[in-house]
């Protein structure tokens, strides 16, 4: 089934992700327990708190505030503190990252590099977490909370449920999480997000499993595994706030031993 204005089909089988669910350690392991192991390298993707103007503060702009350090294992609440350091001026941040969803721009920037680092474009494999259902919009495809914000007037329209075959249908199950499945190319992976509803892929990858990339719903960074020159592209790119991590590394909000 393909929601109008997506290129993104529900899966009816899920087999695609039998790899990704045997490479994933349990719930609460790291980084190992969001992405699979047996990648060369492993990079966080750090999503940005916003200012009151909505432009995106960086977790740098924030450690300058706050006299933190960003690293490896920084947390958001650890490293932005409950004083700034002395003689800062006034917090340059109002809103906390966004957890569970990479913001639009910051994915479009994501795939352009990993488009790179793949033979398979053409076709990739996105994981939604359960729970949410295809939406109609005027220009694309979005996966919505059960009870979203209602829209304008002018702007709501009917929307598509998920056919029974799909509703009850099999899932991706990993420890603790359950995916729905699609299929389309990379290109495609912002159509699940509006600009009243972002929403980024919980987890993606292409056929050739050269990467794969996971936000996980609770988190506010994204993180993925893929070739030493993925993460070397990723890391040196300015639109991307980046840190290398070990597939061990401890994802939790009390991970931080350095911003305490």
């Amino acid at each position: 089934m393909t929601a109008r204005g997506s290129r993104l089909t529900v899966c009816g089988a899920v087999g695609a992700a039998d790899w990704v669910v045997a490479g994933v350690g349990p719930f609460g392991s790291g980084v190992g327990g969001l992405v699979p192991h047996g990648f060369e390298a492993y990079a966080r993707i750090l999503h940005p708190a916003y200012a009151a103007d909505r432009s995106p503060v960086t977790w740098a702009q924030v450690a300058a505030w706050s006299g933190g350090v960003v690293h490896p294992r920084v947390q958001f609440q650890a490293l932005a503190g409950p004083v700034p350091r002395e003689g800062a001026a006034g917090r340059p941040w109002v809103e906390e990252p966004d957890p569970g969803t990479l913001a639009p721009p910051l994915l479009a920037a994501l795939c352009d590099i990993l488009v790179r680092h793949t033979t398979a474009a053409g076709r990739c494999w996105f994981c939604v977490a359960d729970g949410h259902e295809p939406a109609d919009t005027e220009s694309s495809a979005t996966f919505t909370a059960e009870e979203p914000e209602p829209l304008a007037p002018e702007m709501a329209e009917e929307p598509e449920a998920l056919a029974p075959e799909m509703a009850e249908g099999p899932r991706v199950e990993l420890p603790e999480r359950t995916y729905l499945l699609l299929e389309g190319p990379l290109d495609a992976a912002g159509d699940l997000a509006t600009p009243l509803l972002p929403q980024s892929p919980n987890l993606f990858w292409p056929d050739d499993r050269a990467w794969c990339v996971t936000t996980e719903t609770d988190l506010d960074s994204t993180y993925l595994g893929g070739t030493a020159a993925l993460i070397a592209e990723i890391m040196a790119d300015e639109r991307l706030e980046a840190v290398p991590v070990q597939v061990t590394d401890p994802v939790w909000a009390d991970s931080d031993e350095i911003n305490r």
